[in-house]
């Protein structure tokens, strides 16, 4: 392990042969995630001798490298660098995605249980639920599925004991802080009350989503009309502003 001394820089580990495991906090907020976002822009914009890859998630990033163009010492320092010049500045600008969004029971085939478990009406529910600014934290496990964060506190509620097998692509849901909208068909064991009607996922372009981890999701609450009406469009044309992030 190499450890940095001064209070917020991460450690760096190795990880087999051609990895660097950069960590920050343990925690899951947007302040440690920006500053993975952060420097992981820098690293990518510094052309480090060797790096092949950087992947970033929630709290922390892995670089890898071709071990016989690049030596893990010196990659190592060069990143301890990096670390320490992104902590001034603002990080990459956030971008808002407004994802129009339908809720009733029909798509959200948990809408009105959770209303009686946090004690609202269904209407509530879904006003709560989509006003929010949800941070996209990182990609993945499967088709650009988005990791959500940043649900309303009185909307945090477990995980389902037994997962459903089986819902459509484009339902949104979410369980404790995490929220997500899923880009296929697939099982899932969070709460779903609503469905978007958008094209999350499109393998036939690169890359399959326009969405970045640092960027932010809307859901909108609109009719069954309007939300139908997005049928089949891409996610980019969500796209409705650049955020300042000075």
């Amino acid at each position: 392990m190499h450890p940095m001394t001064a209070a917020g820089f991460p450690t760096i580990k190795e990880i087999g042969e051609n990895g660097l495991l950069i960590e920050y906090e343990p925690e899951i907020s947007p302040e440690v995630n920006q500053k993975i976002r952060k420097l992981a822009a820098a690293l990518d914009q510094s052309g480090l001798p060797g790096v092949t890859e950087i992947v970033s998630v929630y709290r922390s990033l892995v670089v890898y490298f071709d071990p016989e163009q690049a030596r893990t010492n010196e990659l190592v320092l060069a990143i301890e660098e990096q670390a320490r010049t992104i902590t001034h500045g603002p990080g990459p600008a956030p971008r808002l995605f407004r994802v129009p969004t339908v809720y009733s029971s029909m798509h959200g085939p948990d809408l009105e249980r959770v209303a009686k478990t946090v004690d609202m009406s269904p209407e509530q529910v879904a006003q709560l639920f989509s006003q929010q600014h949800y941070p996209v934290y990182c990609l993945g496990f499967l088709c650009c599925l988005m990791y959500l964060g940043g649900v309303p506190k009185p909307l945090r509620l477990p995980r389902l004991a037994t997962p459903r097998t089986l819902l459509p692509a484009g339902s949104v849901g979410f369980a404790g802080a995490q929220a997500c909208l899923l880009p296929i068909d697939q099982p899932s064991g969070f709460h779903y009350v609503g469905r978007t009607f958008v094209k999350l996922y499109d393998p036939s372009r690169f890359p399959p989503t326009p969405v970045s981890p640092g960027d932010l999701i809307e859901c909108p609450a609109v009719s069954e009309d309007e939300a139908r009406g997005w049928e089949g469009r891409s996610l980019k044309d969500c796209l409705v502003e650049e955020l300042d992030n000075s």
